[in-house]
């Protein structure tokens, strides 16, 4: 497959807009694929997949939603039954929408000596999500994070830990420079499955790629060989305004950054 076949950008990125409005300025500023952050519970239902799926854009990846964590990353017991009948109606559509890719987190551990009570029923939950995923021909990505796996041998020994087949590291660049790291060797070290894809500089994050001073001529370098999506992940504060045209501007860095012919 192409690299351009690749290119994707987040709905999360132009928070407050409806997933489906979302994934129509995706398609029309010409990207194949679309990373969905569900923002709302209806986002999962059969409705609201018929209404996506009417969109024409293949939603390659899902980020598990940031705003529903708590379901997956609790100890609660009637909390997780929750969160496990959400996940299924999320990988359900997942499934319709032609998923490739699940992102989740790095779970925060708890203070010492509660590791039974508090990170055990965690770990099994996030298990238990990539189990069902695999069922479903779906990767479980393992997002880098600053506080918990800000370097390749922390992202790896995690993902090491929790020791499924279906969990595998990926790299948001963002989060590798915040955690004072460079994402090329970051990169290079893990050999991701998926890529966020956001620039850095100062304590300014997230922004759009090419607007900060990360070395992406570095990143592309590293990612040779790379088979995931290239998915943009800036964030929305940023597309607030001029939204379509720093839409088209994205694709543009993702086909001068990472062509066809790398």
């Amino acid at each position: 497959m192409k690299n351009s076949e690749r290119y994707s950008f987040s709905t999360g990125a132009l928070y407050p807009l409806e997933s489906e409005d979302a994934l129509k300025l995706i398609k029309n500023a010409g990207f194949p694929n679309a990373e969905l952050m569900p923002q709302s519970l209806s986002d999962s239902s059969k409705e609201s997949a018929k209404r996506l799926e009417r969109v024409g854009l293949r939603v390659a990846s899902i980020h598990y939603p940031l705003a529903f964590f708590p379901l997956l990353y609790t100890a609660h017991r009637s909390m997780r039954d929750d969160g496990r009948k959400y996940s299924l109606e999320l990988l359900a559509l997942g499934e319709r929408l032609g998923t490739e890719v699940l992102v989740v987190h790095p779970h925060i551990p708890s203070n010492k000596g509660y590791d039974a009570l508090l990170d055990d029923p965690v770990v099994e939950n996030l298990l238990w999500l990539a189990e069902e995923c695999q069922k479903r021909g779906i990767l479980t990505a393992m997002e880098n994070s600053p506080k918990t796996c800000g370097t390749p041998e922390l992202l790896l020994s995690y993902i090491a830990k929790l020791n499924h087949p279906n969990i595998k590291p990926m790299v948001d660049t963002t989060e590798a420079r915040e955690a004072g790291g460079d994402p090329a060797p970051f990169i290079a070290a893990v050999s991701p499955c998926h890529l966020h894809i956001s620039d850095y500089m100062g304590e300014s994050k997230h922004l759009p790629a090419g607007e900060g001073d990360t070395d992406f001529t570095a990143v592309a370098k590293a990612l040779r060989g790379y088979q995931g999506f290239y998915t943009l992940e800036p964030a929305y504060r940023y597309y607030i305004e001029n939204t379509e045209q720093k839409l088209r501007a994205g694709y543009a860095f993702l086909t001068r950054t990472f062509p066809d012919a790398l």
